[in-house]
């Protein structure tokens, strides 16, 4: 959305306190601040005066629990001034200083803008970044504005805070960057303060809390209700609205329309929502009531101020550097008003999902900076973008931009719509006076939109194409995670520029497209955000996911299907027509397919658990087994037993290593072939080799492989109720979920405990391991006792064995923990002496004398005030008092005292009372037999219920009240709503500190009474639905919790890790036995732990992930290239072919076969690479050895759409038409046709086997004309693909609704082969080569058949003529005879064609067209046209006895001869040209398709013309036979002389050749205009034709010249008057007359030329004017 207007637009920087006097320093005077700007003098000294307190080096601070001390001298930093703007580009953690106004009152402001980058920030009077004011890490996208004003500073005793804030002495200031790089401006500026005192208001309601201008504002609020205020704006003016964060987050709501008094996060006019510090300057015209709502989720105090004094510095919208600065900057300056009363509003940038407010730009862009979608999205989340394609769009000036997101979408399966494109366009936006003109005047128009359509500019998409380009050339060769995301993100915004999207509709434009309704499985929200089912669906409200699934829903919508290009908006607007509809139908099909392309969102998730989960599985080979002798350590570490702890001890390098082999042999392959730089082999050097590159100085012990450097995870405020998460050795460490991670407390940290520093101090003293080094060398000497090793704990036993003297020969039997006996023979030790590792049970006992008693209790009870009752007994370690003289409970109870039984506690109940929990207590019950102790074990809910691991506030093994999960704070968690804290657990949520002593108190108040578990039935019998913790919890990676799920529920889950498992593990417990060992004098000596370089696990984690995000990466990078490589050179070859420019069409298809993607499969592992239109799954035996990267490429079907050119005969014949897609055996026959679009894949050494898959539009369903389903090969050195022969099978993808047909294909070579999905007829070797079907055959041979017989009664007749002319006096040739041998030729040429053309040995052939076809057709224009000329010369010139007759056979002659030079002239021009402007076109469509053959323009122009003359000439000699046929038919009926029976005969021949000839012609010229117009391609058709008009005037043809006519009629002087006529006396026969020759008929015709012919004399002799 683009508002243009008519000038620049400009916002304000503030800083404004509210009226607040100041306390005055000790010493107007005297400067005695601390300044802790100088590196020189910290803290300060040189020229401070002798009157003023010295500053600390250490400030003392409060941490949330106790009074800590800041270092105020620690590290580097820079000193800053104010009034100075400064500009800084960090890629790690920047510190700053700046010395405070020592002097006054006045406030501070600190204003950092981001350029490119962004982070959070930190200021306040300590070097602490968490105990002083800061913008949220959670949500850093912003331009940073923090106010310190002296009102902020707030008392620890009154409200929840330990943050401080002003100060007179100095600021110290963090910047950390998220991104990579962070650049930024940063700018100080102070004034001073009013002291005034602010006047006062009257409340609007009881609801709402007056305030007044300049007025400190303080509250408190928790879990999200509502606390309203009213806000009377006296005059018109500019005020500021100020809500520093002095605790947690509170978010305010202004309205100042009375109708809305209770304003909220929908309809608020103003919504200041940032994380912490809120601060708003806003202008009015005009006195009005502002209602404002202040909301905290988390319980704080909160403060606000709205005040109409205060500094301001003004800067236009022009003036931003960068897209991320002017986004950041126009936060809150305007919302979208939506037709249905729905309001958009951009309070913040990282929390406007659907509607942002932009840098306005000429090429308007809603991806930089990255919006919140991409951040909250699963591919994106660790989101780190630069912008790297800044340089290519400018400033738009006089501009205000916004962008909605209408929809979402991961696939076709997971679609969020938010709003529809009309939606949009129908709203107004609205400007909310926190934007002002260059006069100062606030801007509060609401204005409306119209729709403009961007047009394709050449320019501006090759400029596009070409950074697409260079961005894919980079994101294929790099493998850094961050990086590759985000250059692909950069793709991805590329696709949305105007160049890119203009161009991009036009090509959409081009194809023609229809909307089919599918009934598809959809991941949605089906409902409104108003209506009631909204909140309760969980794909609508996330919250709900802690109970249901969100999964895909059966529903009906409607996807645009392309089909083709628009072949008329092609040819109007492209250039190369053909290359472009063939690009187009790609294109098409690529718009179709893209969701297919997209990585589903587990999938990135998986390969990291995957490793993960190897990871801790793998460190269960560190676990020290329990142990007697050295013998039961040699698997463990090959080192001894340490008989004082009874577990093996530890060799580190030996199970370091063992660890490592582990994690190698069972990581994904392609992760270890990344992690091991292109290798899978896994031996002793690899180890090794590994071993040595993550090592790290450590200071480790030997009692244990934990005694080491390990982490914690941390929070940087002190958090004493949480669970505390320890002793990891790396971010793989599985921790117990609790409520402190679910986002009250942020900016958790890893933090490394380690020794290395005091290494030699840290160890233990063999003796006694309570006692630290200096009291270990204190006490010196010896003992007498047992170590397992120098470097192992002892048993002590120098209470039996006091001097060196007494130890000798001594043996003592030794148990688990330093325990032993004395005095036992080795045999006692061993079947009298034993321990159980756990106990068989507990029993509830007292601290008391007895189990029972009255206590007297009173707050910070002494013995004093104990002994000050009569009778009593005070215990001093449980600080418990026991008024004896009460026996009873009664008794107590009357006293007012309480009265305590310790043995009739029920289970769980063995605490309390609630004044002091630990009187009574579970006491462990041994275990008295090897079988008991078999049967015993422990649960891993101990950790609830052992305050050392869990929670310190309940005695050991106390039962907890569990309550369900709640909607609090913003998502489903433990309710602390009223302040007291609840802890999380498997079972559910119970009190930090207990409330419920009891299972009645609990049940009673709606609770569950959890108790530990004391067998393994009962341990695991507790099932539940684990789940991943969601990305909002402060966790370690990859952590668990258990939701309220059922078992059904739990594992019907779309797309999850969800199982349903065990809550709790069962452990058994050991049996040990007694170890009977001599004692000896041991010095006491303490045993240091050992500094030198080790493996570091933390680093080996970090590599392992490196490693495994590549895995990633190449996923991620092949989602990229599928999505975009074939729109691309699909787009740009439209672009360029129907762009406006039109030259030089040959270079807009060079694109090559499109890349689809990268994979890396390896040996012994499967793997799956998708793409649009399939996937390749990769076996086990895929791979001979190590990994292999594999590139896949798309070879698109259209390459075998190529036709054969058009001939001049094409329309004579119906040649079989070669299928689309078609493949061709060896001898040329069509086998079978591509189902889909091939890929070819390009290997280093080859591939074993691999699933292919295809999709295919057909499905399942069967060809009948090829019903064998099969693949094709195509290697380098062949044209066209061969059938593989291979067993296929059908999926069917859920998600997608695809079908998809598989094989699996072995000896993939690297030979770069391409593969296609067929379908083929079953013997295709066999096949031959055919042209026509059976039909189509049948009916040529029919013709053929039928064309030789007449052929042969032509022959016969040929064979008459030569035997009259040997057997008669060599009587002369005569015209009929060359009618006979013409048409009989035609005949004769027709037969051959019709033989041969079956078998296709003619198709395509111009040549054989041009001998067989058309000369034939000629030949027989040329024996009809003699026919109708001697009926012409004998009706005109004869009968009706014109003066040329006497020149009759000249005229004959020279007639036929000018007509038929005429025809085959005509026939030589047409050969001529058809055959010299054949098509020569180049292929300029590249590799993605074959030119056509077609026919040129002068070959099409050619092939019409002669169409055209085939029509008229036969439509001339139809309607010359018909004229001249009935003429002389009718003037033989009207002669009466002559034979009737030879009379007759002659009329019924020229009646024959009349009627055929006349409707074969005319017949003919209709058939010929027929195929021509209607492009008919029939052999049924051709066939009728040919009959109709070549056969059947040839048969009547030979029928009327039949040379044995048995009508001849003879003269009586034995000649003939059948044509003879004389010239000067010169007689020669014309032979048109009988098939006899009269030598006499110079004799019996003299007399007949002598005078005109009259009609009398055709009935003479007839034979004159008849066949």
């Amino acid at each position: 959305m683009d508002v243009e207007l008519d000038e620049d637009l400009y916002r304000y920087d503030t800083l404004s306190c509210p009226y607040y006097k100041c306390p005055p320093p000790a010493n107007e005077n005297i400067d005695c601040s601390c300044d802790y700007t100088n590196v020189n003098d910290c803290p300060p000294t040189i020229g401070r005066d002798p009157s003023c307190e010295p500053c600390p080096e250490k400030i003392e601070y409060y941490d949330g629990d106790k009074m800590d001390l800041s270092d105020a001298c620690g590290g580097d930093w820079t000193v800053l001034e104010y009034n100075k703007k400064y500009n800084y580009s960090i890629t790690e953690t920047a510190f700053f200083r700046i010395k405070a106004p020592s002097f006054g009152c006045k406030g501070t402001s600190l204003k950092i803008n981001s350029v490119d980058g962004f982070g959070p920030s930190y200021i306040g009077p300590l070097n602490e970044m968490y105990y002083i004011r800061y913008s949220s890490s959670l949500s850093p996208q912003r331009n940073v504005l923090l106010n310190l004003c002296p009102s902020d500073n707030w008392s620890p005793e009154e409200h929840y805070t330990f943050t401080t804030s002003w100060t007179r002495d100095t600021y110290f200031i963090r910047v950390d960057p998220t991104t990579s790089i962070f650049n930024f401006t940063i700018e100080l500026q102070n004034y001073e303060i009013p002291s005034d005192a602010p006047s006062a208001c009257t409340p609007i309601s009881s609801d709402h809390q007056c305030i007044t201008t300049n007025q400190v504002i303080m509250g408190e609020g928790n879990n999200s209700v509502p606390i309203y205020y009213s806000y009377q704006v006296e005059r018109a003016g500019q005020y500021f609205f100020n809500a520093p964060s002095i605790y947690q987050s509170t978010s305010f709501y202004i309205s100042k329309d009375p109708n809305n008094k209770y304003p909220d996060e929908t309809n608020g006019y103003w919504q200041l929502e940032e994380e912490f510090d809120n601060f708003l300057f806003f202008s009015f015209d005009e006195p009005t009531t502002l209602y404002i709502t202040a909301v905290s989720v988390f319980a704080t105090n909160f403060t606000f101020s709205i005040c109409d004094q205060g500094f301001k510095s003004r800067y236009s919208v022009s003036s931003m550097t960068s897209p991320t600065e002017g986004a950041f900057s126009l936060t809150l300056t305007s919302r979208l008003l939506l037709e249905d009363g729905q309001i958009l509003n951009n309070p913040t940038y990282h929390g406007s999902l659907t509607y942002s407010v932009l840098y306005p730009q000429v090429d308007i862009s809603p991806m930089f900076p990255v919006p919140l979608y991409f951040h909250a999205s699963s591919k994106f989340s660790d989101l780190k973008i630069t912008n790297n394609i800044a340089h290519y769009n400018e400033f738009k000036p006089n501009s205000y931009q916004a962008a909605v997101l209408l929809s979402t979408s991961i696939g076709k399966t997971n679609i969020n719509k938010f709003y529809d494109f009309e939606t949009i366009l129908n709203s107004k936006l609205e400007f909310l006076s926190t934007i002002f003109d260059k006069d100062g005047n606030a801007i509060n128009n609401i204005v409306g939109f119209e729709e403009k359509v961007l047009e394709c500019n050449e320019t501006e998409f090759n400029q596009i194409f070409q950074l697409i380009e260079e961005t894919q050339k980079v994101l294929f060769n790099i493998s850094d995670f961050d990086e590759l995301n985000n250059y692909r993100y950069t793709l991805d915004s590329l696709q949305i520029s105007d160049g890119w999207v203009g161009c991009s509709n036009k090509a959409v434009q081009l194809l023609e497209m229809e909307s089919i309704p599918k009934n598809i499985s959809l991941v949605y929200c089906p409902y409104k955000r108003d209506d009631p089912e909204y909140s309760q669906d969980p794909c609508c409200n996330p919250l709900m996911t802690y109970y249901e699934c969100c999964n895909p829903r059966e529903t009906s919508l409607n996807f645009t299907v392309y089909s083709k290009g628009d072949q008329s908006l092609v040819e109007e607007q492209c250039s190369s027509i053909d290359c472009t509809l063939s690009v187009l139908a790609d294109y098409g099909k690529s718009l179709s397919n893209i969701d297919a392309c997209t990585v589903p969102d587990i999938e990135p998730l998986r390969i990291k658990l995957e490793s993960t989960t190897v990871l801790r599985q793998c460190k269960s080979v560190l676990e020290p087994p329990y142990c007697t002798t050295d013998q039961d350590c040699q698997e463990y570490s090959g080192k001894e037993c340490n008989l004082y702890s009874r577990t093996c001890m530890p060799d580190f390098e030996i199970l370091d290593k063992k660890y490592i082999r582990c994690a190698l042999e069972n990581l994904s392959r392609n992760v270890v072939f990344s992690l091991l730089d292109g290798t899978i082999k896994v031996d002793d050097a690899v180890v090794q080799s590994v071993y040595d590159q993550n090592q790290k100085e450590d200071c480790v012990g030997f009692s244990s492989i934990y005694d080491r450097s390990k982490f914690a995870w941390k929070s940087y405020v002190s958090l004493p109720f949480c669970y505390k998460i320890k002793d990891c050795l790396d971010e793989t460490c599985l921790t117990r979920h609790d409520t402190c991670l679910e986002g009250m407390y942020v900016d958790w940290y890893l933090d490394e405990i380690s020794s290395v520093e005091n290494c030699s101090a840290t160890g233990f003293c063999n003796g006694d391991t309570s006692l630290t080094l200096e009291e270990c060398e204190d006490i010196g000497g010896g003992f007498c006792g047992y170590c397992t090793n120098e470097n192992s704990t002892c048993h002590s036993a120098s209470q039996y064995f006091g001097t060196e003297t007494t130890c000798q020969n001594q043996k003592i039997c030794l148990s688990p923990n330093g325990e032993f006996q004395v005095g036992l023979t080795d045999q006692q030790c061993e079947e009298d002496v034993s321990y159980c590792t756990e106990p068989c049970g507990y029993q509830c006992t007292s601290t008391l004398s007895t189990m029972s008693g009255c206590l007297i209790f009173k707050k910070n009870i002494t013995q004093a005030d104990c002994a000050s009752y009569p009778n009593t007994e005070w215990t001093e370690e449980k600080k418990t008092c026991v008024a004896k003289s009460f026996t009873t409970q009664q008794q107590c109870s009357g006293a007012s005292f309480t009265w305590v039984d310790c043995s009739n506690k029920g289970e769980g109940e063995c605490m309390g009372p609630i004044q002091n929990l630990d009187i009574c207590y579970l006491e462990p019950v041994q275990c008295a037999t090897k079988e008991e102790c078999e049967n015993s074990g422990v649960c891993s809910d101990e950790f609830y219920f052992d305050p050392k691991h869990g929670n310190p506030y309940y005695p050991f093994g106390a039962g907890k009240c569990v309550f369900k999960h709640g909607s609090y704070q913003g998502g489903i968690t433990c309710d602390d709503s009223d302040g007291k804290n609840q802890n999380d657990s498997p079972n559910g949520c119970y009190f930090t500190y207990p409330l419920h002593l009891t299972k009645s108190d609990c049940e009673a108040d709606g609770g569950k009474w959890w108790v530990p578990a004391i067998d393994k039935d009962t341990c695991e019998s507790q099932m539940g639905c684990r789940v991943l913790e969601s990305s909002t919890v402060s966790n370690l990676p990859f952590n668990y919790l258990f939701n309220e799920m059922d078992q059904q529920e739990c594992e019907g889950c779309y797309q999850s890790f969800n199982e349903w498992t065990n809550k709790y593990q069962w452990s058994n417990a050991k049996w040990l036995t007694g170890v009977s060992k001599p004692t000896r004098w041991i010095p006491t000596e303490f045993v240091p732990n050992q500094l030198g370089p080790q493996f570091n696990y933390e680093l080996f984690y970090n590599s392992v992930m490196e490693s495994t995000n590549t895995l990633v990466a190449d996923l991620f990078r092949s989602e990229a290239y599928c999505r975009l490589q074939q729109l691309q050179s699909n787009l740009n070859s439209i672009t360029c072919s129907c762009g406006s420019s039109k030259s030089d069409y040959s270079k807009c298809f060079e694109q090559s076969s499109p890349l689809l993607g990268l994979s890396k499969p390896c040996t012994t592992e499967k793997s799956t690479f998708s793409f649009d239109f399939g996937h390749i799954e990769f076996t086990n035996n895929s791979i001979d050895s190590s990994c292999q990267s594999i590139t896949v490429y798309s070879q698109s079907k259209e390459l075998y759409t190529s036709t054969r050119p058009e001939s001049l005969a094409s329309n004579f014949v119906s040649y079989k038409k070669t299928d689309l897609y078609g493949i061709f055996n060896d001898n040329g026959a069509v086998i079978g046709t591509l189902l889909s679009d091939g890929i070819i894949i390009k290997s280093q050494d080859g591939i074993r086997e691999a699933v292919i898959c295809f999709v295919v539009a057909t499905g399942e369903k069967v060809n009948s004309k090829y019903p064998i389903f099969d693949f094709a090969i195509q290697l380098n050195n062949e044209t066209i693909p061969t059938p593989l022969q291979v067993e296929t099978y059908f999926e069917r993808n859920n998600e997608t609704s695809n079908t998809l047909i598989c094989s699996m294909v072995t000896d993939i070579s690297q030979n770069d082969p391409i593969y296609f999905p067929i379908n083929r007829i079953s013997d295709y070797q066999d096949q031959q080569k055919e042209v026509f079907d059976d039909t189509a055959k049948g009916l040529m041979y029919t013709l053929a058949v039928i064309f030789i017989i007449v052929a042969l009664w032509g022959f016969f007749e040929i064979a008459l003529i030569i035997y009259n002319y040997y057997n008669e006096s060599k009587k002369a040739f005569q015209l009929v005879h060359l009618l006979i041998i013409i048409v009989t030729l035609f005949i004769l040429i027709r037969a051959i064609y019709f033989f041969i053309m079956p078998s296709g040995a003619l198709a395509y052939s111009p040549v054989a067209d041009y001998i067989l076809v058309v000369l034939p057709t000629f030949i027989y224009f040329t024996a009809f046209t003699i026919v109708v000329v001697l009926w012409y010369v004998i009706f005109f010139l004869v009968l009706k006895k014109h003066r040329s007759a006497e020149s009759l056979s000249k005229r004959i002659y020279t007639t036929v001869a000018v007509i038929n030079a005429v025809l085959y002239l005509l026939f030589i021009a047409i050969v001529l040209v058809f055959q010299y402007t054949k098509q020569d076109k180049p292929n300029n469509c590249g590799s993605r398709i074959v030119i056509p053959v077609e026919s040129t323009t002068p070959q099409r122009v050619v092939s019409i013309v002669y169409a055209v003359v085939q029509a008229l000439i036969s439509l001339v000699i139809g309607s010359a036979f018909l004229y001249l046929g009935s003429s002389l038919y009718s003037a033989m009926r009207s002669n009466k002389v002559g034979s009737t029976s030879n009379k007759a005969h002659h009329q019924r021949k020229i009646f024959t050749l009349t009627l055929t000839c006349s409707i074969g012609f005319i017949l003919h010229c209709i058939f010929v205009l027929i195929m021509v117009a209607a492009n008919v391609n029939s052999i049924i058709f051709s066939f009728i034709c040919l009959v109709l008009t070549e056969v059947i005037p040839a048969i009547s043809i030979l029928w009327s010249f039949d040379q044995r006519n048995p009508y001849q009629q003879k003269s009586s002087d034995g000649g003939s008057t059948r044509g003879s006529f004389s010239k000067n006396n010169k007689l020669t026969s014309i032979g048109i007359g009988s098939s006899t020759t009269d030598r006499q008929s110079n004799q019996s015709s003299s007399s007949s030329y002598g005078t005109p012919i009259s009609n009398n004399d055709i009935g003479n002799d007839s034979s004159n004017i008849t066949p």
